[in-house]
């Protein structure tokens, strides 16, 4: 049997630890990569989320308005759905401009005085109470000075004849969406158009 000596366990001591030592350094390199790595994506992250922020913040409003006619458009389908099973004429009409407040009413038939009032079926506001007096509807009158003409207040939908517009001999109309404050500097950048067209009214955005 080979004689085992001192300086033999000496050596394969320190090659043991020397062995430790490099793969502790590795890990600890390993490890330091890894954080290199994630600081490099954290930034990249950061940044894209800093260079959007003003993106959305003037993109937000166009999205508020174009969200608010489809609520609006669901609303139409409603009235519509809502006509034809009860076979009554139901008007939807905006109140007050500067405001997204509404009345549903149920009128003898679209032909009427669109200045005469109907018997109530439902009053509320378009999207969000928390923003009625920031978004409001575009008046016929207001649409003309932006050249944005065929602009509605109100839609009203026979179970006979269809959409009411047709007997004023308009075949396209159009309920405008947009920021008060874009209205008041006439600024269309914002504005989102929900178009009905034809006695069935059918539903197109813009």
């Amino acid at each position: 049997m080979v004689p085992i000596h001192d300086t033999d366990l000496a050596e394969e001591r320190w090659s043991k630890a020397e062995w430790e030592n490099y793969e502790l350094w590795e890990r600890i390199e390993l490890r330091l990569k890894r954080q290199k790595r994630l600081l490099i994506v954290a930034t990249v992250i950061l940044f894209l989320v800093l260079s959007s922020i003003p993106i959305i913040i003037n993109q937000w409003p166009k999205w508020t308005t174009r969200s608010l006619s489809r609520q609006l458009a669901q609303l139409i389908n409603q009235v519509k759905r809502e006509s034809i099973s009860s076979r009554a004429a139901l008007r939807l009409r905006f109140l007050e401009e500067g405001k997204l407040d509404y009345v549903i009413e149920k009128l003898t038939s679209c032909s009427e005085n669109s200045a005469a009032s109907g018997e109530k079926i439902a009053e509320s506001t378009l999207g969000d109470p928390s923003k009625n007096g920031i978004y409001t509807w575009v008046s016929a009158k207001v649409g003309m000075e932006l050249q944005v003409p065929g602009l509605v207040s109100e839609f009203c939908y026979d179970s006979l004849s269809g959409n009411g517009a047709i007997l004023q001999g308009k075949e396209v109309i159009g309920f405008g969406l947009i920021p008060v404050k874009d209205l008041t500097e006439k600024k269309l950048s914002h504005l989102s158009l929900l178009l009905l067209t034809g006695s069935s009214a059918e539903i197109s955005f813009e």
